[in-house]
């Protein structure tokens, strides 16, 4: 079941900084360095589900953080 709750802040994966990033409980410097690495590297992400491709996301904190995640 998935609950759409828009007072929910979520975190723009094309612009928010590490740090930003970091502010969110579920996303710790180990995962968010990574993540801005690889926007880096490969540009920006065209979907939330791209954000699998970064080593650091598991399947288990992929569904953890998608909630909190958008493209804008």
């Amino acid at each position: 079941m998935k609950l759409d709750n828009p007072s929910v802040k979520k975190i723009n994966i094309n612009t928010a900084s590490a740090d930003e990033m970091k502010a969110h409980p579920y996303i710790k410097y180990s995962l968010a360095n990574p993540i801005v690495a690889y926007r880096n590297e490969h540009g920006l992400f065209s979907k939330v589900e791209d954000i699998k491709n970064v080593i650091a996301v598991t399947d288990e904190i992929y569904k953890k953080i998608e909630p909190y995640l958008s493209l804008q």
